[in-house]
């Protein structure tokens, strides 16, 4: 490697772990919850360094999100792969497509995070959000019943079951935590990551889909 591939890599590697350390930052905090100081704490790198890969704090969060959403959509596709499956109705279809949505979800908790702090309130990032955060994929689902088709990519349906997944998945444990307390029970079983909870939901959501079929 010559001295100008590795000095390049090393940038590379730098402006990574740069964006890693934002991306925490981002989705824990929130855009107004964050500084520099709060990022160089995790990444080692100081202000003059960040400033140099990102120009200024508006460019590193849309670089952030744009990597959180990146990483969730590959792992939404590799979790929804219709091709590979045989449905025997649209309600199969869909559940697999909601299974998919969740587990992505889990896999990459920053996206909802990074969802609820800032489209909470209208402005640029919401605006950003609102153009890049949807899985393609999750829009093209083609099913047998027209009418089903256009119930859940056409109609508010859409942006009330994608809403309730983000929130169940990212305040699922706070849910659980606060049901248990009210029950008494160290556990109250509706965490997101167990399958029992996480079927159950799709089956509501399913009802919502479906309720006059």
């Amino acid at each position: 490697m010559t001295a100008q591939n590795k000095r390049a890599q090393q940038r590379a590697e730098t402006r990574q772990t740069i964006l890693d350390a934002a991306v925490e930052a981002f989705a824990s905090l929130g855009y107004d919850g964050t500084n520099f100081r709060e990022i160089t704490q995790r990444c080692n790198a100081d202000r003059p360094l960040i400033l140099y890969h990102f120009k200024n704090k508006e460019n590193l969060w849309k670089a952030a999100a744009e990597l959180v959403e990146q990483r969730f959509t590959a792992q939404f596709e590799q979790f929804y792969q219709p091709d590979k499956q045989t449905f025997t109705s649209d309600r199969e279809r869909i559940g697999f497509l909601m299974s998919a949505f969740i587990d992505a979800l889990v896999t990459v908790p920053a996206y909802g995070q990074i969802l609820l702090r800032e489209g909470a309130s209208e402005g640029p990032r919401m605006e950003w959000l609102a153009r890049h955060f949807v899985p393609t994929a999750a829009l093209s689902t083609q099913l047998d019943n027209p009418d089903i088709l256009h119930r859940v990519q056409k109609t508010i349906l859409r942006d009330i079951l994608a809403s309730v997944m983000v929130s169940f998945v990212t305040l699922g444990p706070l849910m659980d935590r606060s049901l248990a307390l009210v029950t008494g029970n160290s556990k109250a079983g509706i965490h997101p990551l167990q399958p029992e909870a996480k079927q159950a939901f799709i089956n509501y959501l399913l009802a919502m889909v479906f309720i006059d079929s």
